[in-house]
């Protein structure tokens, strides 16, 4: 009977101590996993500081949670800490903006952060749900320091205290360089463009009557960061000359701003900036002053063979269209002939 009395109490003993191994493995395994889990530095390069953002979906077990914690030396044996890396105490911490990114559900709770060696831990969490996505910003720029260049292993652990509900672990890869620098080149662009190259007097010149010629254009189109210039001249140092009666009306002086109609019965000839119109660009288009006959009182100045400016943009432009004509007056005495001619050159030019 002591023998079997032995051998039971032996027995039993042996089935107690079971059951407490059993149920110490199951509390210490009891940790579920996250799933679909990313922890995002916005920079990757050794050295450099980072904000962090993570994204993780619970797992479908029940749990009640308190505190997210993030822990950048993991598992590994070379950790973030040891490797030139670290964690900053200050932390910051914010959902609207992932949660606007991702699609995902902003963690809730009235939120606080800290870091701790290698640790940062979000607090103020309330309960979650299972099997939901969630996430979160570590906002501050300067929330870890990158160590060297590897792979390191950070665990993420939804928690009641220090009781652990969820967890998971991630690899995040720290590389020499993240960023690619751009180049590019914007070639210079300068188009000038004459709508036409010929025009008349709308009328025969006459004493007392100023005539003008139909207005021709010239259309700017130019990438010039400080602008444009166009200038005109005579080709030859006449005017209006006619080979007939060997007869020439020369420019009104020129560089002189010139009201053609305060001596209609004398010989003028001018030439002037009547409309300006500017399309796209940074910059805006202007007649030089004394070529300017968008008013009353001016109709513009002579040209001779020296390149006079009569108008300019200050910056880029797309489609200036600059109307340009001519107006003139004669004496009595000016001879009639038909062949009364001239040539004027409008040049343009970028200034890059």
């Amino acid at each position: 009977m002591r023998v079997k009395t032995y051998t039971g109490r032996t027995f039993a003993f042996l089935i107690a101590a079971t059951l407490a191994v059993n149920t110490l493995f199951v509390a210490s395994g009891s940790a579920l996993s996250f799933t679909n889990t990313y922890v995002r530095l916005d920079r990757m390069r050794t050295g450099a500081t980072s904000s962090v953002r993570v994204v993780f979906t619970t797992s479908a077990g029940t749990g009640t949670e308190d505190n997210i914690r993030l822990n950048f030396n993991g598992a590994d044996t070379t950790t973030w800490t040891g490797s030139s890396g670290s964690v900053n105490a200050a932390q910051t911490v914010a959902t609207a903006a992932c949660a606007t990114d991702t699609g995902t559900t902003a963690l809730p709770g009235t939120l606080t952060a800290a870091g701790a060696t290698s640790i940062v831990t979000v607090s103020g969490v309330t309960n979650l749900a299972a099997s939901t996505a969630y996430c979160f910003d570590l906002t501050s720029t300067t929330a870890v320091t990158l160590p060297t260049v590897g792979e390191y292993h950070p665990e993420l652990t939804s928690r009641t205290g220090a009781t652990i509900v969820d967890n998971t672990t991630v690899a995040l890869r720290v590389v020499s360089d993240d960023q690619i620098t751009v180049t590019a080149n914007v070639p210079p662009a300068f188009n000038f463009q004459l709508d036409a190259n010929t025009t008349a007097f709308t009328a025969p010149l006459s004493p007392g009557t100023k005539q003008q010629t139909t207005a021709r254009t010239f259309t700017v189109n130019t990438n010039a960061k400080t602008g444009w210039v166009a200038w005109m001249r005579n080709a030859d140092a006449n005017g209006l000359y006619s080979v007939g009666v060997a007869k020439n009306i020369a420019p009104t002086t020129p560089g002189t701003a010139v009201d053609v109609d305060a001596a209609a019965s004398t010989e003028q000839y001018v030439w002037g900036v009547s409309a300006i119109t500017q399309g796209t660009g940074a910059g805006t288009t202007a007649a030089t002053a004394v070529f300017d006959a968008t008013g009353a009182t001016n109709d513009g100045s002579g040209v001779d063979t020296t390149y006079r400016q009569v108008a300019s943009g200050n910056g880029t432009t797309g489609n200036a269209v600059v109307t340009v004509r001519s107006s003139a007056t004669i004496a009595g005495t000016t001879p009639a002939a038909s062949d009364y001619t001239d040539v004027v050159q409008v040049v343009g030019a970028g200034q890059f």
